[in-house]
């Protein structure tokens, strides 16, 4: 029997997202040019999406990227089993992150990655780029 593939396809401005839905099961999912900005907040260091609404927390700015990619990957996984796709992770971060991260200069790397996910089974991400805001 032939598997039936779904292909959805969106952009947040120069961000990407692709689900590509092989049979109900099997799913591969790509983000790319997704910005993501890292802050130390008191205690923690913050992660946050921009493209994508997404925050993670870390105790350094090596686990802050990990805690962000895993959730991230996490997050994917959960919409695809609660909804069969990711269309309503497809939201914008708030204006007024937006306006803190996008001073001038500030955003200079993107991320780009492409997950396979099986039921709960979600590949690492790989590529990720992050910058780091300066204290405001």
């Amino acid at each position: 029997m032939m598997a039936h593939t779904k292909i959805t396809k969106a952009s947040k401005g120069k961000a990407k997202a692709l689900h590509v839905d092989i049979d109900g099961e099997h799913y591969f999912v790509g983000i790319g040019n997704l910005r993501v900005a890292i802050y130390h907040d008191d205690k923690y260091w913050v992660a946050q999406g921009l493209e994508l609404d997404y925050v993670a927390q870390g105790v350094s700015l090596e686990d802050v990227r990990k805690q962000f990619e895993d959730g991230l990957a996490a997050t994917i996984q959960q919409h695809l089993t609660m909804f069969g796709n990711i269309l309503g992770m497809l939201v914008q971060a708030p204006r007024e992150v937006w306006a803190e991260a996008l001073v001038p200069d500030t955003i200079h790397n993107r991320f780009f990655q492409v997950s396979e996910h099986e039921v709960i089974k979600a590949l690492p991400f790989d590529g990720i780029s992050y910058f780091q805001l300066s204290a405001a």
